[in-house]
């Protein structure tokens, strides 16, 4: 049994959806990212999504992007971000999952970068800007080296579309809440329960749903919808944001906010 399937069968067993915040690496810089990490693990968190910083994250709303800008003006490399994760396995043994862009792979080229993630102990990888149909070799590599594979879906996604891709993912699919970019709203697309109730049609994969998820009613809804996992990023990095302005470690109010919001995946 992997991680992943570990994670969701305790969650399951709890009578909750497992919970999945996000940072990006580096940010605001190395020690001051794991100690926002170790801030999840002690919160509560089920799974950690951490993004890899990318100049032009395309799928990322302003919070995120801001974020990115703050983790490469730090000095986040291929080197320090490897390095980075090594040193979470060091605490914790939930999964972590990867969200990175093509290039940042393709720089190193998909054999290598698999194989660094392995020895780092990522468990899985989502590529934002990479379909599928795009993600042949890279494909090969991560099952070479024991990594699971994330593609997203959405309300747009149609049915034959989402077997596609329930066929292809060995660890969750991401189900995006509403189309667009990350960022938080003040209320949660009313969407999301028929995009879970489709997806379960074609698929036993586990759903996760983010975009937008800000809140503890939220991840309630969520909950309540029906998916498996609830993944909350844009919120928790404004307020690491909003620390780093203040000149104050994020840790404290980030550990109170994830354990928040991981008591709001209990199901009714």
């Amino acid at each position: 049994m992997n991680r992943y399937e570990e994670a969701f069968k305790m969650a399951k067993a709890r009578r909750e959806s497992a919970l999945i915040p996000f940072a990006v690496a580096g940010d605001p810089g190395p020690d001051a990212f794991l100690d926002v990490i170790k801030a999840y693990v002690d919160g509560g968190a089920d799974v950690l999504e951490i993004g890899y910083p990318f100049s032009d994250p395309v799928a990322d709303g302003p919070v995120n992007q801001r974020a990115s800008q703050r983790a490469i003006k730090a000095g986040l490399n291929h080197s320090l971000f490897f390095s980075l994760v090594k040193e979470i396995r060091s605490f914790t043994d939930i999964p972590i999952g990867l969200l990175t862009y093509a290039n940042t792979i393709n720089h190193l080229g998909a054999e290598a970068f698999c194989k660094k993630a392995e020895r780092a102990g990522i468990d899985s990888i989502l590529t934002a800007d990479m379909p599928p149909e795009e993600s042949i070799d890279l494909d090969t590599q991560m099952r070479k080296h024991g990594i699971g594979r994330v593609y997203i879906v959405s309300e747009l996604t149609p049915d034959d579309r989402m077997r596609y891709i329930g066929n292809r993912v060995d660890s969750f699919v991401y189900v995006v809440s509403r189309p667009g970019v990350t960022g938080a709203d003040a209320a949660l697309s009313s969407s999301v329960k028929t995009t879970l109730t489709r997806l379960k049609r074609v698929t036993d994969k586990p759903a996760a749903v983010g975009f937008g998820i800000a809140t503890p009613k939220h991840v309630r809804e969520v909950t309540g919808a029906g998916a498996q996992g609830v993944i909350v990023g844009s919120a928790l990095v404004n307020m690491i944001e909003d620390a780093v302005n203040k000149g104050k470690s994020p840790a404290r109010a980030l550990k109170k906010r994830v354990s928040e919001l991981k008591a709001a995946t209990r199901h009714a």
